[in-house]
């Protein structure tokens, strides 16, 4: 199956995009809530709500785009250069702005403008593999797979390459990295060259939506169940992902490259996990295995919380890891499974849950460790994830074929 996406339209652009793009985010992603509490005075409850700013603004901008996106009478890949370009101004605001309420309102503008980049690119992706002459659904599940993979296997080396970065040339270092390999997505999108031809929208049929357009969430219960679910998946991620920087290096202790150590051996174990549970999960249910991943997850978050130990955390790295290549390798597709007609929609659908449960995450995993413990945090991240358990129980089983 591999060989066969290589040889689909600009999907070897693809592949090379996520792995820059997740070199980009995970060069500054660990570090960042440091660099805001030490260089602009900010408490983690702060933080938390400073990124939740830039959540909502994400949330807003992917909705309108991924519901129009797919209508455009023009390529998609405008869209994703403009995104880009967008998360470009937006790091080298950090370079030129000393002003910490000038440097969040900038911020938060036009993180949020940049915030289709990923999602577009998912979407344009699928189109190349719906026009593929292997229509299984076990073809389109390992495509997204793989590219969830990429952008691990990007995240494996950009906290690396910016732990150097940090040490080399500080912040300013950092934050020159991420600006050119946002720039470096932005030049290899230029040469996607597949023209989106204006055609009829084709649209869902009425007995399986209720409504002949892209349906809205609110109104489909069978989009708003796993959404609600996956957003609580998200939200114990985001808390924890919030908190592991401080509780590595305030709370036990530790330097500021053991935080990079624990960010690139995650996203090194995710990139195998991700392979692999894309060539078997044709095999089972995606609802259940979501299931199993946040049973998974909130074991591991539960026992961070109990023991005060980096070799627990960092041990605990390949729980985690499976945790998420589960989570982000699966949980586009079964977005795009329940909307296969709308592969922009469903990829903002992905994208909000992620950015949703990135708001939720911040603001509570803030609140707890500023009020009560950085530990409990973990805790709380940990309930969250059986909350989503429970939730998809209840979601139908048949969500992959269709709404019924």
């Amino acid at each position: 199956m591999f060989i066969e996406l290589l040889r689909l339209n600009n999907y070897k652009i693809y592949i090379l995009n996520m792995v820059f793009l997740g070199v980009a985010i995970a060069i500054t992603a660990p570090y960042m809530v440091i660099y805001m509490t030490e260089n602009h005075g900010m408490t983690v409850t702060g933080f938390g709500l400073f990124m939740g700013a830039g959540a909502i603004g994400s949330f807003i901008v992917n909705t309108i785009v991924g519901r129009v996106s797919d209508r455009l009478p023009f390529d998609r890949k405008y869209l994703i250069l403009a995104a880009l370009l967008m998360e470009v101004i937006t790091y080298s605001l950090f370079l030129i702005l000393n002003e910490t309420w000038i440097l969040v309102a900038g911020f938060i503008l036009f993180y949020s403008l940049g915030a289709p980049a990923m999602p577009q690119l998912y979407a344009s992706a699928r189109e190349s593999v719906n026009d593929a002459k292997n229509n299984s659904s076990n073809f389109k599940t390992f495509a997204n797979t793989l590219l969830r993979s990429m952008f691990s296997f990007g995240f494996l080396f950009g906290p690396l390459i910016g732990s150097v970065l940090l040490i080399r040339y500080d912040f300013i270092g950092l934050f020159i990295g991420a600006i050119f390999m946002f720039f470096m997505v932005f030049v290899s999108t230029l040469f996607i060259r597949n023209k989106k031809v204006p055609r009829e929208q084709e649209v869902i049929p009425a007995q399986m939506l209720g409504e002949a357009e892209a349906p809205k969430l609110f109104k489909t219960p069978a989009l708003l169940i796993p959404f609600i679910a996956f957003t609580f998946l998200q939200m114990g991620q985001w808390s924890y992902l919030l908190n592991m920087p401080i509780y590595v290096t305030q709370f036990l202790g530790e330097g500021n490259e053991k935080v990079g150590l624990l960010s690139s051996i995650c996203a090194g174990l995710e990139v195998p996990f991700m392979i692999g549970i894309g060539l078997v999960a044709s095999r089972f249910a995606t609802k259940h295995l979501l299931m199993v991943a946040g049973v998974i997850g909130s074991m591991f978050f539960i026992t961070v919380g109990f023991f005060n130990s980096f070799t627990v955390i960092l041990v605990g790295q390949v729980f985690l890891a499976m945790f998420l290549a589960v989570i982000l390798g699966l949980g586009i597709s079964y977005f795009q499974d329940v909307l296969p007609k709308f592969p922009g929609y469903a990829s903002t659908l992905y994208a909000n849950g992620m950015i949703v449960g990135q708001l939720l995450g911040n603001l509570m995993g803030g609140l707890i460790s500023d009020y009560i413990s950085v530990q409990y945090s973990f805790i709380a991240s940990g309930i969250m994830l059986i909350i989503a358990v429970v939730m998809f129980g209840f979601a139908k089983n048949e969500v992959k074929e269709g709404f019924q």
